[in-house]
């Protein structure tokens, strides 16, 4: 009794992960590739065998509940801690280098305090205005998301 009892959870365990790979590999999910043997978590060997040796590097930090093991949610919510990290330090560049406080970029602003910005100004200036909004920039980091 007992034994099937530990057959059924393992089962239902399983089943929404299975479930999940499925939908990812449909979608070209990194995840679903990186989990050789499907069973809906990562492992550091995993990650290594598949030469995501930044992800296994970092291993120790998404497995949260240290249980050897990254789930989707994990991963899900690591994605989540960086780009609320991302945001809050490019929210922060955006107003040093704000010389004015005007809520916007000139292109000298931008030379001065985001080189490597500036030499997309034109790119990322939308209307063409000759500044750069924080809508502006927003836009760019979800084209650039979604190119990824």
């Amino acid at each position: 009794m007992t034994r099937n009892l530990v057959l059924a959870a393992a089962f239902l365990a399983l089943l929404p992960a299975t479930l999940l790979a499925e939908e990812g590999e449909k979608r070209g999910d990194a995840f679903t590739r990186l989990d050789t043997n499907q069973d809906g978590v990562l492992t550091k060997e995993e990650l290594q065998a598949k030469g995501a040796d930044r992800i296994a590097a970092s291993f120790d930090k998404l497995d949260r509940d240290k249980d050897g093991m990254v789930t989707q949610e994990e991963m899900r919510e690591a994605r989540t801690t960086r780009r609320a990290a991302f945001r809050e330090q490019a929210e922060t560049r955006f107003r040093e280098a704000d010389q004015n406080s005007d809520g916007l970029l000139s292109k000298e602003e931008t030379q001065a305090g985001m080189p490597r910005m500036a030499q997309r100004f034109d790119k990322l200036d939308q209307n063409k205005d000759g500044q750069l909004s924080p809508e502006e920039l927003r836009g760019a980091g979800r084209h650039r998301e979604r190119a990824r």
